[in-house]
C-alpha cells in the first residue's frame, strides 16, 4: 500500500482545526436597531353604485300611498266642513325617470260631500276625473331616506265636471289649485317614510366588518372597519335609479389562531356629496409581530424535522435590526451553534406571496463560516429558511372576492340585493422593519357595483 505525501496530512490536518474553529467559534448577534420609520396610517376607500329598479319604487309608492289623497275622514268618522272636497285615486301611480328627476302620473277621481253628511262613498260614476302629472328630484338624506320634493306640473281631462249640462270646469280646477300642496305632500309623505334605505344597507354595513381569513396556515385575519360614507346625486335612466357612494375604512390585519373579537362600528349618517369618486383605493395596512413569527416556526420546528445532510436545524426566530429582518437559525450536526442571517421582506405580486427574499449571512457569521468551507450547505441553508419565512396568500388572496360574495348572500342584505366584485388586485406600496414587528401597506384596486332587487 502506498502512504501519501506527507503534506496531505498537514492539509487534513488543517482541515479539521478550520472545521472545528467553525463548529466552536459564535458569530456576535446584529444589534436590535436601525429601523424603518412607520407606515402612517391610510385610509382606505370602497366605491361602487347602489343601483335599484323604478318598478320597485313605483311598487313601492303605490303600497304606501293612500288611496284617499284629500278629504280623509276624521278620526270619529267626521268630515270636515260642511262641504268637503274628496280627491282619491283611480288606478296607479306611474313612475318614469327623465331630465335628472322623477316623474309621477296618477289618475284621480274627485268629488264633493253633501252637507253635513257622513256619507264618504264616492259616486258610482266619477263626477270628474282627472291624469295629474308631477315632477321630483329624488335624492337620499342623511338618515337614509330617499327624498323627495314633488311639484304639480299639468293634468289631462278623463271625465269634465257637469251638473244639468252646466261646466263645473272652473270650480274644479280652482278647488284643485286650493288641494293640490296637500296632494304633493301626500307622495313626498310615502316617500320619506316607507323608502327607508337604511334596512338594507345596514346588515351591509354590519357584514362587510366581518374578519376574514386571508391565510389558515398562519392565522392571518384581515379586519375591515369602515368609519363613514358619502353618496352623490341620484341619477338614472328607463328602467332604474343608481347613487354612487364611497365608504372611508381603516384595515388591519392580526395574526390569531380563532376568530378575532372586535367591535362593530354602527351605521352613520349619509355624508351628501355633488359627486363621489368612483375609485376604489383600498389600502391593506398589517402588522405582523415577530413574536407571532417567532410562534409558527417554533411549531413548524416541532412538527417537522428539518436537516440539510449531516446538518439539523434546531431552532428558527426572527427580529428586526439594520433595516432587514435578521433571522438566527440554531444548528446542530457538521456545525453546533448559531448563526444569523439576514434578507428584505418583499411582496410577490406573481404569487401574492409575502417572503424574505436574497437572505444572506450576517457580516460576523459570514466570517466566522467562510464561504470556501461550506458553500454547498450554505446555500441549502438559505433555500430553506426563505421558504419557511414565507406567508403564502395566493390561493386564499384570490378566494378573497367569492368569501365576501358568499358571506354577503349568506346574510340578510343578500336576499334583497346582489353584490359584485368584478376586479380584485393587490399592489405592494410599503413594507417597514419594526422594533416589534414587520409592517405592510398593500393596495387593492376593486370594482364593486351593488344592486337593490328589492327596497
Amino acid at each position: 500500500m502506498r502512504t501519501p505525501p506527507a503534506h496531505y496530512y498537514f492539509l487534513a490536518l488543517g482541515l479539521i482545526v478550520l472545521l472545528g474553529q467553525c463548529q466552536n467559534k459564535q458569530p456576535q448577534a446584529p444589534k436590535a436597531e436601525g429601523f424603518d420609520p412607520p407606515i402612517p396610517e391610510t385610509i382606505s376607500y370602497v366605491a361602487g353604485p347602489i343601483m335599484f329598479q323604478l318598478t320597485e319604487l313605483q311598487e313601492k309608492i303605490n303600497k304606501e300611498l293612500s288611496p284617499v289623497l284629500v278629504g280623509k275622514q276624521t278620526k270619529d268618522g267626521k268630515t270636515k266642513g260642511i262641504m268637503s272636497l274628496r280627491v282619491k285615486r283611480l288606478g296607479s301611480v306611474h313612475v318614469e325617470y327623465a331630465d335628472q328627476q322623477i316623474k309621477l302620473s296618477a289618475p284621480l277621481q274627485m268629488w264633493l260631500t253633501r252637507p253635513f253628511s257622513r256619507d264618504t262613498t264616492p259616486p258610482e260614476k266619477p263626477f270628474c276625473a282627472i291624469n295629474v302629472h308631477f315632477k321630483s328630484p329624488i335624492s337620499v338624506t342623511p338618515d337614509w331616506r330617499l327624498a323627495s320634493h314633488t311639484t304639480f306640473t299639468d293634468y289631462t281631462w278623463i271625465v269634465q265636471p257637469k251638473i244639468v249640462g252646466i261646466s263645473l270646469t272652473n270650480l274644479v280646477e280652482n278647488l284643485l289649485e286650493k288641494h293640490k300642496s296637500a296632494i304633493e305632500m301626500a307622495i313626498d309623505s310615502a316617500v320619506h317614510k316607507e323608502l327607508r334605505l337604511d334596512k338594507m344597507v345596514k346588515p351591509i354595513w354590519h357584514d362587510m366588518q366581518n374578519p376574514l381569513l386571508i391565510n389558515k396556515e398562519y392565522g392571518l385575519w384581515l379586519i375591515p372597519k369602515p368609519i363613514s360614507i358619502a353618496a352623490g346625486l341620484i341619477t338614472g335612466d328607463s328602467t332604474q335609479l343608481t347613487t354612487h357612494v364611497r365608504i372611508a375604512m381603516e384595515t388591519q390585519t392580526a395574526v390569531k389562531p380563532e376568530k378575532p373579537v372586535h367591535a362593530y362600528t354602527p351605521l352613520p349618517l349619509l355624508q351628501k356629496r355633488e359627486q363621489v369618486s368612483q375609485v376604489s383605493d383600498l389600502h391593506l395596512m398589517s402588522f405582523i409581530p415577530y413574536s407571532d413569527i417567532n410562534r409558527m416556526l417554533a411549531l413548524t420546528v416541532k412538527n417537522k424535522k428539518l436537516a440539510l445532510g449531516s446538518l439539523t436545524i434546531k431552532g428558527i426566530s426572527v427580529y428586526g435590526g439594520q433595516h432587514s429582518l435578521i433571522v438566527k437559525a440554531d444548528l446542530a450536526g457538521l456545525l453546533d451553534g448559531i448563526v444569523y442571517l439576514r434578507g428584505k421582506p418583499t411582496f410577490d405580486t406573481l404569487t401574492n406571496t409575502l417572503k424574505v427574499k436574497n437572505l444572506d449571512f450576517d457580516a460576523e457569521s459570514g466570517s466566522v463560516l467562510s464561504k470556501n468551507t461550506g458553500a454547498v450547505w450554505h446555500d441549502g441553508l438559505r433555500t430553506l429558511l426563505e421558504g419557511l419565512l414565507t406567508i403564502r396568500l395566493g390561493d386564499d388572496i384570490a378566494k378573497i372576492p367569492q368569501a365576501i360574495e358568499k358571506a354577503f348572500e349568506q346574510g340578510g342584505a343578500g336576499k334583497k340585493t346582489d353584490l359584485g366584485i368584478n376586479t380584485f388586485r393587490f399592489t405592494p406600496q410599503k413594507i417597514a422593519i419594526r422594533p416589534d414587528g414587520i409592517q405592510t401597506l398593500i393596495k387593492v384596486e376593486s370594482k364593486i357595483a351593488l344592486k337593490v332587487n328589492k327596497l
